[in-house]
């Protein structure tokens, strides 16, 4: 009995350390500060309180001499906000600026000491954070004015003192374990419904004829992104908490969930572009339609994968407000996903001109449009950040968007494969070989007559 009561004191006390937080937001690494130069360490957001006439947020940093260098040295820690009057992001005037005139425009600043520096415990810096209009990036930057280069190591702890369990997050990302968890949730559903629906297809197959299993592939490929789709919302969910827990979260995961995202992505550009072509709606899917899906959008998940990656983990990215996808590199992939979407609306063009005196040009006309919609949400997220909201809600406004559009549109697919379902216009069985539709409606009248003629005319003796 005692056994069994420390075994449960020990799973308890196992969760609490899974859901404690630390103090704050964890960064640090080791850099070569060059000869008047300037570098940005780690951005955050801090949040603001209009009632609150104290800080709202902490910043502790510690710097230390290593490498063997030798002193004196001429650096300081400075602070920036994202103000017009102190640092707004890159620019060719900001590097002409000599150490004293970027010291001018630094919130406040701290100058190394060697002495302190070279101890084995550093110097500790302590700043504390206060605004009252509205929540900024914040931007914490070692700068030379000695002329020497100097290698130097850090380590800064973040926190915003008004956002409880989550004051280790930036402003920007408060919200994100609740948008995830959300979104884990939704998923799980999905996932489970269109379970449902591959089982009763699988059932209905092994009575039916052939072309009921050639249509097997749309489910299965819908299932698959549905499963990629929650392998990344419990991966973010599970990386936010370990930040709440260390302060850092769990990077691997953040990457794999990056990747799963894209994937998930990929697989739902499959689908739409094989419902233009009337997929699984007139024609019948098979596998191969699935692979030359695959081998024309694949450099597209690579470019988008190795982008996610950039912009999170980028040292340019920690110096600019920029939204990932406002960038250069950015506007090149929106220019891709516009392509893509050129090619989804002439592919539904041509079906919709086969198919439009049938039941299913209904669904061309209104589905089909409504689809097209996703593929704009990337180009309609960038222009948000770069016209409408704030820095410090570009994230979580952007992030929302993208994955509660995509959830969406994955619901709706689940909905139109559900057993029953008579309203749908997806067809996973009884469906015709792939031809034209007029084509097939005019080997069916003729079929259809000569068998008439056949049966009126009476066999001879």
């Amino acid at each position: 009995m005692l056994r069994g009561q420390a075994a449960r004191m020990q799973i308890w006390a196992l969760i609490a350390c899974c859901f404690a937080s630390v103090s704050a937001k964890k960064a640090g690494g080791s850099i070569l500060l060059t000869a008047n130069s300037t570098v940005f360490l780690e951005k955050f957001s801090f949040g603001h309180n209009p009632d609150r006439m104290t800080h709202t947020g902490h910043l502790n940093v510690t710097v230390w001499a290593v490498g063997g260098a030798t002193g004196p040295i001429s650096a300081e820690v400075l602070l920036l906000d994202d103000e017009l009057h102190s640092y707004t992001g890159p620019s060719r005037q900001w590097d002409a600026l000599t150490c004293e005139e970027k010291r001018k425009h630094a919130k406040t600043s701290d100058r190394l000491d060697w002495r302190e520096v070279s101890r084995p415990q550093g110097k500790t810096m302590k700043f504390q954070i206060g605004q009252r209009l509205h929540a900024r990036f914040w931007y914490l930057v070692l700068a030379d004015c000695s002329g020497d280069d100097v290698r130097l190591k850090w380590q800064a702890n973040f926190s915003n003192v008004d956002f409880g369990f989550a004051h280790e997050f930036s402003a920007e990302r408060q919200y994100s374990p609740f948008v995830f968890l959300a979104l884990s949730v939704a998923y799980g559903c999905l996932v489970a419904f269109q379970r449902h629906v591959n089982q009763s297809l699988a059932k209905h197959s092994r009575s039916d004829s052939a072309n009921n299993k050639a249509a097997h592939p749309f489910a299965r490929l819908l299932l698959l992104g549905l499963g990629l789709a929650l392998g990344e919302s419990l991966l973010m969910t599970l990386h936010y908490a370990c930040y709440m827990y260390n302060g850092v979260g769990a990077a691997f995961a953040d990457q794999v969930a990056q990747l799963l995202a894209v994937s998930s992505s990929f697989v739902l550009v499959s689908l739409l572009l094989l419902v233009s072509e009337g997929k699984c709606v007139s024609y019948v899917m098979v596998a191969s339609d699935v692979h030359s899906k695959m081998r024309l959008l694949g450099p597209f998940l690579l470019s988008c994968f190795m982008l996610e990656l950039w912009g999170e983990y980028s040292v340019s990215q920690k110096a600019t407000t920029d939204y990932v996808y406002t960038t250069p590199c950015g506007w090149a992939l929106i220019f891709v996903d516009l392509l893509l979407l050129g090619a989804y609306l002439r592919n539904l063009n041509r079906t919709y001109i086969a198919e439009q005196d049938r039941s299913e040009g209904i669904f061309y006309q209104t589905w089909g449009i409504v689809y097209s919609l996703w593929f704009l949400v990337l180009p309609f997220t960038a222009w948000l950040a770069q016209a409408v909201y704030q820095p410090y809600s570009w994230y979580m406004v952007c992030t929302s968007v993208k994955k509660g559009t995509t959830a969406l549109v994955y619901a709706s697919l689940v909905a139109g494969l559900w057993p029953g379902n008579v309203r749908s216009y997806f067809k996973l069985v009884d469906l015709q070989p792939d031809l034209p539709a007029l084509l097939h409606r005019g080997m069916e009248a003729f079929t259809d007559l000569s068998f008439k003629k056949f049966a009126q005319e009476p066999l001879s003796p």
